[in-house]
């Protein structure tokens, strides 16, 4: 068979993580693609072979034996390409990779320091460089041009960016260890009727601080917001000095002070999952390695 013109590196590189995946979904967050533009990849790949590469089986993914023959030749292919992208890199000292992220470094640091580390295997000379500003904030630095990379809270509505999910966690409520609430394994946001409560500032993120309130509104009557916080630290030192029960998500919350408790909260039904976000026009090889090291980080909360 004779092809009539060389294919592109990203088919192949497309075809190499579908193969390792084995699911449309998976494969398509690791290239930052949608699932529909993998799927027009891997058809345009075969057209162009003319050979089927893979086969929809109930368990997933499986490959034919043409594409099984030939998978570690395609896998020394993309290892040589990136070899040779590195050796390009390397021979540029002066080309340091400078990388700017948007984003509360209280929530970044329980995952960026390590994906860091990751990535300067590849990249020795990679900086990065944290401006902090909310999830909202992040998003549209992202879209704009102003970051690299941005932390933001899913969904992630800009049209020109990439969004992949890195932590995911839910509501929470502190309060002090002798509160009547503190016995209950879980609170519903009914059982803070009449409560003096702790919320994270508006500005932090307009769109779900009003969803919360609406909710504590129609479903916790009497209850009073006591404090609006800034940071997660100062609204632990409000529940532990009696101003008000604490609302956090759990993946913004350090470790407890000695005196108090911390309890899943129903009732809210949002599903709060951080995401890194990026325009797909301004990536970067480093930036490609530090996004695959934050998907490689453990950061279940």
């Amino acid at each position: 068979m004779v092809i009539g013109m060389a294919i592109e590196l990203r088919l192949w590189r497309s075809f190499l993580t579908l193969a390792e995946e084995r699911n449309f979904r998976r494969a398509a967050d690791r290239l930052g693609v949608s699932q529909p533009a993998l799927t027009k990849q891997m058809q345009e790949l075969e057209a162009r072979l003319g050979v089927t590469l893979l086969r929809r089986e109930p368990r997933g993914i499986e490959l034919t034996e043409a594409a099984s023959a030939q998978l570690d030749e395609v896998g020394d292919l993309i290892a040589s390409a990136d070899r040779l992208e590195r050796s390009f890199r390397a021979a540029d000292a002066a080309a340091a990779e400078d990388l700017t992220i948007g984003a509360r470094e209280y929530i970044s640091r329980r995952f960026l320091p390590q994906a860091i580390q990751k990535a300067r295997r590849s990249f020795p000379s990679l900086r990065a460089t944290v401006e902090e500003m909310s999830a909202v904030e992040a998003a549209a630095a992202a879209a704009d041009g102003r970051v690299d990379l941005g932390i933001a809270l899913a969904p992630v509505v800009e049209p020109n960016l990439v969004a992949k999910p890195i932590i995911s966690g839910r509501w929470m409520i502190v309060l002090p260890e002798e509160h009547r609430l503190a016995e209950r394994d879980q609170v519903s946001v009914e059982a803070l009727a009449s409560e003096q409560l702790v919320l994270f500032a508006r500005r932090l993120n307009p769109d779900l601080y009003d969803r919360l309130v609406a909710t504590l509104d129609g479903r916790a009557s009497g209850y009073e917001i006591a404090y609006h916080a800034q940071d997660p630290s100062v609204g632990l030192d409000m529940a532990a000095n009696g101003v008000g029960l604490f609302i956090a998500a759990s993946y913004t919350l350090p470790t407890l002070l000695e005196n108090l408790v911390a309890r899943p909260l129903s009732g809210f039904g949002d599903s709060l999952t951080i995401s890194a976000v990026w325009r797909r026009d301004r990536m970067t090889g480093a930036l490609r390695a530090l996004i695959d090291s934050l998907g490689a980080v453990e950061t279940d909360r």
